[in-house]
């Protein structure tokens, strides 16, 4: 496949995240997304696998914009996504025999109470969710994707997952609602740069 990346924006892009060896690169977003919409993520998925073959790519296996880019990603090489899942199992179906998979409860105790502080520091309005997840299971199912898009962000070394350098995503129409919004917010607090559809659909035209 041959792309035209000479837009304005892209190269800085690349630039920006290239200087890191193995450049850990967030591609998720709403589970909804706009018909016409779709082939733009497969397309920027292909795309940012293809210019960019030391880049490692991250979602949380989501319907929608995370199943969409990791099928462009996997177009071109499957070994490279990393897939993060609140439970074990969890659309397996949906899982490549050659991705990295991590679900959340593999996360030693220890680390799981650090994605639980930065989560509270993100969404402050779930903190009582996350004191009581482990009493209510309705709040422990709504607690466990969020810390999973919370250890999105952060990475795992112990289960050699690193931090993520940089995030693309599909939001619509609010970009800060829902777990979308959450890990925006996760990533404006660790300090990772991330673009929206607005500032990235210009690099597959």
């Amino acid at each position: 496949m041959n792309y035209h990346i000479h837009l304005p924006g892209f190269e800085d892009f690349q630039s920006a995240v290239e200087k890191y060896r193995h450049p850990i690169i967030l591609l998720e977003g709403s589970r909804t997304v706009v018909e016409t919409q779709r082939p733009d993520l497969v397309r920027l998925g292909a795309m940012l696998a293809e210019a960019m073959p030391r880049a490692l790519f991250r979602s949380g296996n989501a319907e929608g914009s995370d199943s969409l880019f990791a099928e462009g990603v996997t177009s071109v090489d499957p070994s490279r996504m990393q897939v993060i899942t609140p439970t074990a199992g969890h659309r397996k179906k949906n899982l490549h025999p050659d991705y990295q998979v991590l679900a959340l409860h593999q996360v030693s105790a220890v680390h799981e109470e650090d994605l639980v502080s930065v989560s509270n520091i993100a969404t402050p309005k779930n903190k009582s969710l996350m004191a009581n997840r482990s009493k209510i299971p309705r709040l422990g199912a709504k607690a466990r994707y969020l810390l999973r898009d919370t250890l999105k962000v952060l990475g795992d070394p112990e289960n050699g997952l690193a931090p993520a350098d940089a995030g693309l995503f599909y939001t619509k129409p609010d970009p800060m609602s829902g777990g979308t919004g959450h890990t925006i917010r996760v990533c404006q607090q660790q300090g990772v740069p991330f673009y929206l559809y607005e500032h990235w659909q210009h690099w597959i035209k």
